[in-house]
């Protein structure tokens, strides 16, 4: 049997193009899945289509999922095995990020994972955490908490990786101290401790102290006039450091820190009850 050419060519050019806008709309419908049925149908499009502009824009899968059976997991353990045993990351890391809405476990959470992990830091995740709850989470405006997520995810993917940014795996040696830490800090505190002792002590002892026995001087029918004398002085002056507040900047503001899911593989993440 013999195929003429020049049916079978634009046949197949046709068909590859036909697959290939397939398979792209499978991925974008993939970035978003209303498994508890939150959205209506509009705004599950609109979820999708700025889903799909970020993770393009940003070479990682930005999803959003939710949920109203955790199958007995937490509300970490299913965002972070949803993403990894469906499949989801790009890259040899399998960078990306993922918003989990659990109605079960009554809990937002955010999973990151490769580049993702490095882009939210623990700080900017709790900011992500606030700008959810601010655009009606508690309200039960579930579009509009997972339109926040997004909308925060993006000012940070724009603003780019931290200059801080460090990792920091759960439980490790760096949220410890070591023993040369400590030592060092006992021998500061004792330091400081018998340093304001004295200075405490010398203010309270008092110049040429009376004799007790001078029954002439201390004798009650000693009716002369007398006045009291300042016989000594101390002024103890110490500086009261200020505790930087939330989010203003400090070792830990580009700490991201990371454990390891059921899959082998290290997430970032966090989360928050509603």
């Amino acid at each position: 049997m013999v195929v003429n050419r020049r049916i079978f060519i634009p046949f197949l050019l046709v068909a590859l193009v036909f697959f290939s806008r397939l398979s792209v709309a499978a991925e974008v419908d993939l970035l978003v899945v209303d498994d508890a049925m939150l959205f209506s149908s509009s705004e599950e499009s609109m979820l999708k289509e700025s889903a799909a502009g970020l993770s393009d824009q940003y070479d990682m899968d930005i999803v959003i999922v939710t949920t109203d059976n955790a199958q007995g997991k937490s509300s970490r353990e299913f965002a972070d095995d949803y993403f990894d045993y469906q499949g989801y990351g790009r890259g040899s890391d399998y960078s990306g990020i993922l918003f989990l809405i659990d109605m079960d476990n009554r809990e937002v959470y955010i999973s990151t994972s490769g580049e993702g992990i490095r882009y939210l830091t623990d700080e900017r995740i709790e900011r992500i955490l606030d700008e959810v709850f601010d655009s009606g989470l508690s309200e039960g405006d579930y579009y509009g908490a997972a339109s926040g997520f997004l909308r925060k995810t993006e000012e940070y993917l724009q603003a780019g990786i931290p200059s801080d940014q460090h990792t920091v795996e759960e439980g490790s040696e760096e949220n410890k101290l070591t023993l040369i830490e400590a030592a060092l800090s006992f021998l500061a505190s004792l330091g400081i401790g018998g340093g304001f002792y004295g200075s405490v002590k010398s203010g309270y002892r008092t110049k040429n102290p009376p004799n007790p026995f001078s029954y002439r001087n201390n004798s009650i029918v000693n009716l002369a006039d007398k006045g009291d004398r300042l016989v000594d002085t101390s002024v103890t002056s110490r500086i009261i450091p200020r505790t930087p507040p939330p989010g203003s900047g400090g070792s830990s503001s580009g700490r991201s820190t990371v454990h390891r899911s059921s899959s082998g593989r290290m997430h970032g993440g966090g989360g928050r009850k509603f």
